[in-house]
């Protein structure tokens, strides 16, 4: 029981401190992602993803998009004076087979948000 605690405190500190170090900023949107392993799964993310119609394509040395493999997460520089659908990279990334896990965004500047994006099943 004692072991099985220890190791929920432990699962459950690990994802918190992530948040909590995650930065964002103003023009930008972080999607923490499931399943990326491999630079070909990030390419083929990217790929896609650089067909947002909001994406900041000078960012990231013109590369567009950041991929972090080690925390699976991608940052995707928005351009801010288009509108912002956060939901067409939920579906580019979702139709490429990996699981979105949240979106963080910080438009204000001053507040870090995270919309949890709930498994599709199916």
């Amino acid at each position: 029981m004692k072991k099985n605690l220890l190791i929920l405190i432990l699962f459950f500190s690990s994802v918190f401190s992530q948040d909590s170090n995650l930065e964002v900023e103003k023009d930008q949107l972080v999607v923490e992602v499931s399943g990326m392993v491999c630079a070909m799964c990030a390419f083929g993310i990217q790929e896609g993803l650089s067909e947002l119609s909001f994406l900041n394509e000078k960012a990231y040395k013109d590369d567009g998009i950041n991929i972090d493999l080690d925390t699976q997460m991608i940052y995707i520089p928005i351009d801010l004076s288009k509108k912002i659908d956060e939901w067409e990279a939920i579906q580019i990334i979702n139709d490429a087979g990996y699981d979105t896990v949240a979106i963080y965004t910080n438009f204000d500047g001053n507040k870090i948000e995270k919309k949890t994006i709930p498994k599709l099943v199916g």
